[in-house]
């Protein structure tokens, strides 16, 4: 997922402080500290520290990424990414009714455990039918099923090993029994079988210059207009057809797959650029380096650091979750170029904080939206608009309670004239 916490000894940090270097390894593998004394570089000698820290900021409570609901059971699936939380990441299972309260929500089911071998989980599917449950991760590959009624540390059904690290969004469609998935890395969506094995390849996969591909995260399907509705952040690069990430290569893909280390290229000028955010609309067969049958994108679009994004079948409006300013922008469906949503959904009396996705339950008609910072999943009205209060809130913590914001944190760094700490997120 996009979002992580700096925790006690966590991701790999650099740190400058003084003058002395300190290297934090990764708290799942090693609790030492290696520091490299302030003095010239002939002298200089490593030091290891290990010990448990004087203070640690942290986020303790769970915090909620992708959804996914399947009404006639009556539940949502949540994606919860947060490995300091004392269960680590897993995927909760919530009643969809359930008479509103202040206190913290307790999930019905929770999938957890290193048997589980979940990452930093970022969405969730859920084909009912097959009763399988399936997740992406944005530390991992591939994506993983699980029994839809499994509970505690469980081995997956199954996996198929992806094309690159960092996939965000995922849907499981029905009607062609296919599993899409974004790719963030590499500018790719791919499509699946359900019924995926390990050694896969995508039944087909959209990628390369002419996609406007930016870093792609949500997804979905539509089997009415045939057609894909994809979400871009808009870091872009460009990225060539058939384009993988792997740092290493599984025994029973070797030949088939090439590696990072295969296909490095000479380090030459950056051809990145930022972009706009943007929805992008293919059709649903597309395959290979297509381009978009329209984009919706521009300053009139609202679109900030969007996220998560469903079809409200009924109104024919996608909805998006646009983190970046605490809101929902509704768009209509074949809407094109810079144009504003057709409504908005925001402001305090919704308690939206960081939306992350948005799913819409078909039988109930309400719109459940999740919220990063906020520790909770809201149901609004399908039809809510502007400042209104939910119907009633599935919450990980206390409401009000503060959050770090860390997101996969890659550094950080110590202003000494502040005295604060920035965290490149």
């Amino acid at each position: 997922m996009r979002r992580k916490r700096l925790v006690r000894l966590g991701e790999a940090v650099i740190v400058l402080v003084g003058g002395i270097g300190i290297w934090v390894g990764t708290g799942n593998r090693t609790n030492l500290v290696l520091a490299q004394e302030a003095a010239s570089p002939a002298k200089r000698q490593t030091v290891i520290i290990k010990r448990e820290p004087s203070r640690v900021v942290v986020d303790p409570n769970p915090t909620f990424a992708g959804i996914a609901i399947a009404p006639e059971r009556g539940e949502l699936f949540v994606a919860q990414d947060n490995d300091a939380f004392s269960g680590g990441t897993s995927l909760d299972v919530y009643s969809l009714d359930f008479t509103p309260s202040l206190g913290v929500s307790e999930p019905r089911r929770r999938i957890a455990g290193p048997m589980t071998q979940l990452g930093k989980v970022c969405d969730v599917a859920v084909a009912p039918e097959f009763r399988e449950i399936y997740a992406v991760e944005g530390e991992g590959s591939g994506i993983k099923a699980f029994p839809i009624d499994a509970t505690g540390n469980v081995a997956p059904l199954r996996e198929v090993y992806g094309s690159s690290r960092g996939t965000w969004g995922l849907i499981y469609e029905p009607k062609f029994d296919e599993i899409y998935v974004a790719m963030q890395h590499v500018n790719k969506i791919a499509v699946y079988r359900r019924n995926f094995q390990f050694t896969d390849d995508p039944l087909r996969w959209i990628q390369g210059p002419k996609t406007q591909l930016a870093t792609p995260h949500g997804i979905y399907v539509d089997v009415q207009s045939d057609e894909i509705y994809i979400i871009n952040h808009g870091n872009w690069r460009n990225t060539e057809p058939g384009e993988t990430q792997f740092t290493s290569v599984p025994r029973e893909l070797l030949g088939r797959i090439q590696n990072y280390w295969d296909i490095r290229n000479p380090l030459v000028p950056s051809g990145g650029k930022f972009v706009p955010p943007s929805i992008t609309v293919f059709s649903r067969t597309a395959n290979g380096n297509v381009e978009p049958l329209r984009v919706i994108q521009g300053p009139k679009t609202g679109l900030n650091m969007p996220l998560g994004i469903f079809l409200d079948t009924k109104s024919n409006q996608l909805a998006v979750a646009s983190s970046g300013d605490n809101r929902v922008l509704f768009f209509d469906a074949k809407a094109q170029g810079d144009v504003a949503p057709v409504r908005v959904l925001g402001g305090p009396a919704t308690g939206l904080s960081d939306p992350v996705d948005v799913v819409i339950d078909r039988i109930r008609d309400e719109l459940w939206v999740s919220n990063w910072t906020g520790h909770s999943v809201r149901a609004f009205p399908r039809t809510a608009e502007g400042n209104v209060q939910p119907l009633r809130v599935i919450r990980s913590s206390p409401e009000g309670t503060p959050a770090t914001g860390f997101g996969r944190p890659s550094g950080i760094v110590y202003n000494p004239k502040r005295k604060e700490f920035l965290v490149p997120n």
